[in-house]
């Protein structure tokens, strides 16, 4: 098998003594859902995920989806990394989110892979964290950097054995170095060790269980070769996986936690619609209840639809060893926006039929509704996402890599 023939649904890891084992990393996912239901509510408390649960998703494989193979990582296609999200948010979105933003080791193909060996330490499982926005300066020194600074909304930050960040780059006496015109900027890998975390998370809406806190570095001495840049270098690892355009990589991550949450929220709405009554009647018989059920339930399948059709399109681009075109790129954002729009009104329109019910602390369709309007937060389904699409759509200049 070569790298770049992982069939949809699958993964592949090297076994005891040099085979390689496939591994259905969807059904993996829900195996683990049992236990994921029973520890939300103490994820969402905590405000991290509890350290076993952590250690669960390490032994399933869930932290090293988008590693390279020749690092020991299953290097899962686009369209199995939506589903393998989609079934952890399915039992918990606060794990399903710490679960894909720790495939930081994702990024190592842009590392020498000799490097990415030595720091993976035969454990290629590990949670790897990242915050790719250059909030950090890193001086140079004599083989490397010295980079301070700090980073938000970083997730898993307080079990992450390493965090990828962002950092400007700044010359010894203190001005900024730029690269054709623009400031440069890389990322750092640095040890967990190195940073300190601020809780700052505790309190957040939703996706509380993520442990998105922020962290600190003051002064850490990072070596050359354990800094990177994936928004403008050639990845150093082979793989169609690494060819794809960056953001449609890393919504490939995460898309699939909407879904996952909007899915579990209409399933649950679908069981209460069936046992409730309202005003002495069985609310199954309100029929502006049926049609909206119907309507969100048909927008949710086909956004979902929409989206896994376009990612494949790019797959078999990517696969073919092709660059992905300006209209692809532009119907995956549009697929991205259209999918995570439909996920946020299905699940609030459950949590408005659901009525006084979902008020009250510890209900399931609450703790969606919280969680998906979070994750819709995100910069990588930003509004603006929509103007760049708009912008191709009418043959306005854009730079393809924004989409």
């Amino acid at each position: 098998m070569t790298a770049d023939q992982t069939t949809t649904g699958s993964g592949v890891r090297p076994g005891l003594g040099g085979e390689v084992d496939r591994v259905d990393l969807p059904a993996a996912a829900a195996a683990l859902a049992p236990q994921l239901r029973a520890r939300a509510s103490e994820a969402s408390t905590l405000g991290t995920l509890p350290t076993d649960v952590v250690e669960l998703l390490e032994s399933a494989g869930m932290f090293r989806l988008g590693l390279p193979r020749g690092l020991g990582g299953f290097e899962a296609d686009p369209a199995t990394l939506i589903r393998t999200a989609e079934t952890l948010a399915h039992a918990d979105g606060s794990a399903a989110w710490a679960a894909m933003t720790g495939n930081g080791s994702m990024f190592f193909a842009w590392l020498d892979q000799a490097v990415a060996a030595r720091l993976l330490d035969g454990r290629p499982g590990q949670p790897v964290s990242s915050s790719f926005a250059p909030t950090g300066q890193g001086v140079e020194e004599s083989g490397g950097y010295r980079v301070s600074g700090r980073w938000s909304y970083v997730s898993g930050a307080s079990h992450a054995t390493m965090i990828p960040v962002g950092f400007m780059v700044m010359g010894p006496d203190g001005a900024p170095r730029t690269f054709e015109g623009r400031p440069l900027m890389r990322w750092a890998v640095l040890p967990a060790t190195e940073l300190k975390v601020l809780p700052t998370w505790n309190d957040a809406a939703g996706l509380r269980g993520s442990g998105s806190h922020d962290v600190i570095a003051e002064g850490v001495l990072v070596p050359a070769e354990h800094t990177l840049m994936p928004f403008f270098e050639p990845p150093r690892a082979d793989g169609a996986l690494y060819r794809m355009p960056f953001f449609t990589g890393v919504r490939s991550l995460l898309l699939g936690i909407p879904l996952g949450v909007a899915r579990r929220a209409l399933d649950e709405l679908t069981d209460l619609i069936r046992h409730k009554t309202r005003e002495m009647a069985p609310l199954s018989q309100d029929q502006d209840v049926q049609i909206r059920l119907a309507e969100a339930e048909a927008a949710l399948r086909a956004g979902r639809g929409y989206v896994l059709d376009v990612t494949e399109q790019i797959w078999a681009v990517v696969r073919a060893g092709d660059e992905v075109s300006v209209p692809l790129r532009t119907e995956h954002t549009l697929a991205t926006q259209f999918a995570v729009r439909s996920a946020v009104q299905a699940v609030n329109l459950a949590f408005e039929i659901a009525g006084v019910s979902s008020a009250l602390a510890g209900d399931t369709i609450q703790r969606c509704w919280r969680d998906v309007n979070v994750a819709g937060q995100h910069i990588a389904f930003s509004r603006s996402r929509w103007r760049g699409a708009g912008q191709a759509l009418l043959g306005l200049d854009i730079d393809p890599f924004y989409l």
